[in-house]
């Protein structure tokens, strides 16, 4: 943005520097044009006197200047005779001996060194040189005073560039804004977002309306999908509740020990996929953002100590060790969604953590944070992002029970809040772990 102001106030001064210097040009030919003219007009003038009245009447008009010698600016000078006469003149001027049709430049002397002549001679009947001229500013005085004047016109250009520019800057700056506030919201999962109508006509215009059909398009595939899915979720529960009855059956009518083991295990099986079912649906409502708005200021800190606190007795039945390091953090946020998230983060660091597990918040420049470190095998940094895909299972959790959802509904909750989830390592990240750091981040 800063570049294309910049361009538009360069562009803008070259061309009124351009324009500046084009005018001087013109009008210093004006003024020679004229200075030409008034040579030639006072010359005929003076030549029609000498045909007129001889050199008694052309001597009588120099020296008492009158008609067009009587313009101040006008220099004569009759030589060559035993009388001659000079008229706004110290001395003759020095011109070329051949003659000249045309006045040209003259030097008139160190006494007046800010004017210069322009002038023409010619040879009369009687013998004397008729010398003719008309006095001007230099060029040099005429460039200062264009100088100054021009100087005035740039910073009257500057100005106006510089606002033109600014104004220009800001404008697109708001349109972009706009947009990319909309394109901020397609990201975190608000499909039905839509930029402003407009009916300027522009590029703009156009980008809006090309963006508000994709979005109309991308909304409609996530909807589809999204429908598809929760339907086959919906259509999946039947069946594993009618396999969960018939376990149930089973298991009422059977006292064989190794049958009644078996089936145990396949009820727990039925539970575990049914429970996947209900988080693949939970997960798709949260990406949608088909979920009831319940946000509310809530501090962080109390909503982590009091999951510490559900899952100290299971911690403690696992052998692990469930610390907690809090800092306030408020956040608007829904708090049944949240704690939700933190159970899963828990969930995870139990099973896979080892013997230690480290909840902390943490606030930062329009951030605050949920940290959930462990001091387990963690996950190589290469496979991070797929761990929180829908359905992953990385190889060394392939042994123990889940469905892989987990840190899917982690970041689905993030999102819909405006966060993200992070995973890194937990080394050398202040929490005294060597395995995983998973952080909840949110707005504050």
């Amino acid at each position: 943005m800063l570049l294309l102001v910049a361009g538009v106030f360069v562009l803008q001064l070259m061309s009124s520097a351009g324009a500046i210097f084009f005018l001087r040009g013109q009008m210093l030919d004006v003024v020679r044009a004229d200075r030409v003219r008034q040579v030639l007009d006072v010359r005929d003038d003076l030549l029609a006197t000498y045909l007129q009245g001889g050199r008694p009447a052309l001597a009588q008009m120099i020296v008492r200047q009158q008609g067009s010698a009587a313009d101040p600016t006008v220099f004569i000078a009759l030589t060559g005779g035993p009388n001659p006469l000079l008229s706004n003149l110290a001395r003759a001027p020095q011109l070329p001996v051949a003659p000249n049709p045309r006045p040209v430049m003259v030097h008139l002397g160190p006494d007046i060194p800010d004017i210069e002549g322009m002038a023409i001679a010619g040879q009369m009947s009687d013998g004397e040189r008729l010398i003719v001229g008309v006095m001007g500013a230099t060029e040099r005085r005429f460039n200062l005073a264009f100088a100054t004047a021009a100087g005035l016109t740039i910073l009257v250009a500057v100005a106006l560039a510089l606002a033109s520019a600014l104004l220009l800057g800001l404008e697109i700056s708001r349109r972009t804004f706009a947009i990319a506030q909309t394109a901020e919201q397609f990201a975190s999962g608000n499909f039905g977002a839509r930029l402003p109508e407009s009916r300027s006509g522009d590029g703009f215009d156009h980008l809006r309306v090309q963006m508000n059909r994709m979005a109309d398009r991308i909304d409609t595939l996530v909807s589809e999908l999204g429908a598809v899915s929760v339907s086959l979720a919906h259509d999946l529960r039947s069946p594993v509740a009618r396999l969960s009855a018939a376990i149930d059956t089973a298991l009422d009518r059977v006292d064989e020990p190794g049958a009644v083991e078996a089936l145990h295990a396949a009820r727990e099986n039925a539970d575990g996929l049914r429970r996947m079912l209900d988080t693949a649906i939970e997960i798709t409502r949260l990406e949608g953002g088909a979920v009831a708005d319940q946000r509310a200021p809530i501090d962080l800190a109390a909503v982590v100590q009091d999951m510490a606190e559900l899952y100290e007795p299971l911690a403690e039945q696992s052998g692990v060790l469930l610390h907690t390091r809090l800092a306030p953090a408020t956040v608007v946020a829904d708090r049944e969604l949240l704690s939700r998230a933190i159970a899963n983060l828990i969930d995870n660091a139990l099973k896979y953590g080892a013997h230690a597990v480290l909840l902390s918040t943490t606030t930062g420049p329009g951030w605050a944070e949920i940290a959930v470190s462990d001091d387990g095998p963690g996950i190589p940094e290469q496979s991070r992002n797929r761990a929180m895909e829908r359905f992953v299972r990385l190889d060394n959790a392939r042994t123990l029970p889940g469905g892989g959802l987990g840190l899917t509904m982690v970041k689905a909750v993030a999102r819909l809040h405006g966060g993200d989830l992070l995973l890194s390592d937990a080394v050398g990240a202040g929490t005294g772990m060597r395995g995983l750091l998973a952080t909840l981040r949110l707005p504050a």
